[in-house]
């Protein structure tokens, strides 16, 4: 059942739009399902008038970044956690997962 739900998720519908086959494996096809969404509800976030509701808007809050909010140990801890999850991805990606 684990291996059949990205499937089915996923690749049977990309599989099934206009009979076409792109191609792709299954975890390829709910990524790509998932970055979709995520961009649609990003853009969607833009393009209103409310404040707080973008990916970018709710790090700054959960981490305490900017809007002149006082500086305590808590959030140096959360920014350095910020910056140390932010540091590895960046080498994970351009390392390939080879470096870390």
């Amino acid at each position: 059942m684990k291996r059949a739900l990205p499937y089915v998720a996923g690749g049977a519908l990309l599989g099934a739009l206009a009979g076409l086959a792109f191609g792709l494996g299954n975890y390829a096809a709910t990524w790509l399902l998932w970055f979709l969404y995520f961009a649609l509800v990003e853009l969607r976030a833009l393009f209103n008038s409310r404040t707080g509701d973008t990916l970018s808007e709710h790090v700054w809050q959960w981490f305490a970044v900017g809007g002149g909010r006082p500086v305590d140990g808590w959030a140096r801890l959360r920014r350095t956690v910020l910056l140390g999850f932010m540091a590895w991805l960046t080498l994970h990606f351009v390392g390939g997962g080879v470096i870390v």
